[in-house]
């Protein structure tokens, strides 16, 4: 029969014919399915890399030719900073236009120092740089969790969800990278509770992962990561001064009222058919609580992953913001549970039938719901994992 493993996948006993694997990285090891012997990548293969690196280069390219790679760092990121530099809030006033344009800075003060060391280079060399450290992340995030097959890392680059990420430089990516470490790392109190600590203290909007820890028995990571995400808040505010703490809760209720019902949200979908924001918040608080009971029932059942799952979908149902880059954070719970290719690896890319990066419009808003909540359900009712990466 075998053992059932703390993420909830049975383990088969090893006989003469096949030994277990002992990671995902074994699963995935060769170009090929089925991991036999090492093999040339097939024309479907080759053609798959070729698409995805040749779509994903030329828009980078296009959008650098445009002045507008890495929107986020270029229009909103960089000019925080500087003020910062300059001894002035990095935050706008609530009546400011530019909340409305998306070039406000709106995030706890820590991500300003880590781009501080940019700030003398030029605009486009530094958006070409962050750019490139996106490109990395999202390799990085794929290899920590042992996927090796060469097609999931193209099929990755076709992500609307990541190509956006990739385009407008924002804290999506590397968000999605803490939660691979956290997974990856999840039975070392340190790492874990560091990667998802910063990830809270970043964006709050983490939180239900939270959940997930205290859920699953990890108790004293759960604890380290509050007290390291307040701590980093904490520390950053007082470098500068505490400008702009006072107002922030305001500036997030404001950049909501005017985000919200244009974003890719239950708010923003229902707005957007007409049935009013109030169902729009109904929807939000159901499913994300619906998300998290099931969270702590799979915990309660030793199943890791689908619990994992639960709360990184929850994480997004209860957003009041969602925008088509917050979907790559599904890169992860996709790459757990079906370490080698398959056609699920691809459903994101179908996105490209709503790739508007910015407000949403009409129909196309409930387009992304729609292929979250298909991969989601999918993983759920059939989580797969050829063998799950080894702890540390």
């Amino acid at each position: 029969m075998g053992s059932v493993s703390r993420s909830g996948v049975r383990n088969r006993r090893p006989t003469d014919d096949h030994q277990v694997m002992r990671s995902a990285a074994d699963a995935g090891a060769t170009w090929s399915d089925g991991g036999r012997t090492p093999s040339r990548p097939g024309i479907g293969t080759t053609a798959l890399v070729f698409i995805a690196i040749t779509a994903m280069l030329g828009l980078v390219g296009l959008s650098a030719a445009e002045g507008l790679l890495a929107w986020d760092v270029r229009f909103a990121y960089l000019p925080a900073a500087e003020a910062v530099l300059n001894g002035d809030t990095p935050y706008p006033a609530l009546d400011d236009p530019i909340l409305d344009e998306q070039k406000g800075y709106v995030y706890p003060p820590q991500l300003l120092f880590v781009l501080m060391p940019l700030t003398p280079l030029p605009v486009p060399l530094a958006a070409a740089l962050v750019a490139a450290g996106m490109l990395a992340l999202l390799g990085a995030t794929l290899w920590i969790l042992g996927v090796r097959d060469v097609r999931c890392y193209a099929a990755t680059l076709l992500w609307v969800p990541a190509i956006s990420g990739v385009l407008l430089g924002n804290v999506s990516i590397p968000l999605a990278f803490a939660l691979a470490v956290v997974w990856r790392y999840r039975d070392a109190v340190w790492p874990s509770a560091i990667a998802l600590g910063l990830s809270v203290s970043a964006k709050l909007l983490f939180w239900p992962m939270l959940v997930w820890m205290v859920a699953t028995r990890r108790l004293r990571a759960a604890v380290l990561a509050v007290a390291i995400g307040v701590a980093v808040g904490l520390a950053s505010w007082a470098v500068i001064g505490f400008a702009g703490l006072a107002e922030y809760p305001d500036l997030l209720r404001r950049l909501s009222d005017i985000q919200a019902e244009r974003s890719y949200s239950f708010v923003g979908i229902a707005e957007n058919l007409g049935l009013g924001g109030v169902v729009g918040q109904v929807f939000t608080i159901g499913v994300g609580v619906a998300l998290l009971v099931l969270c702590v029932l799979y915990a309660r059942r030793a199943d890791d992953a689908r619990s994992f799952t639960c709360a990184v979908a929850a994480t997004l149902a209860l957003s009041p913001i969602v925008w088509l880059h917050y979907l790559v954070a599904l890169l992860v719970p996709l790459a757990i549970m079906r370490p080698r290719f398959s056609p699920l690896w691809l459903l994101p890319v179908l996105l490209w039938v709503s790739p508007k990066p910015g407000y949403a419009e009409g129909i196309q808003t409930i387009f992304p719901a729609i292929a979250a909540a298909i991969l989601v359900a999918i993983l759920l009712a059939r989580p797969r994992a050829e063998s799950p990466v080894a702890t540390a």
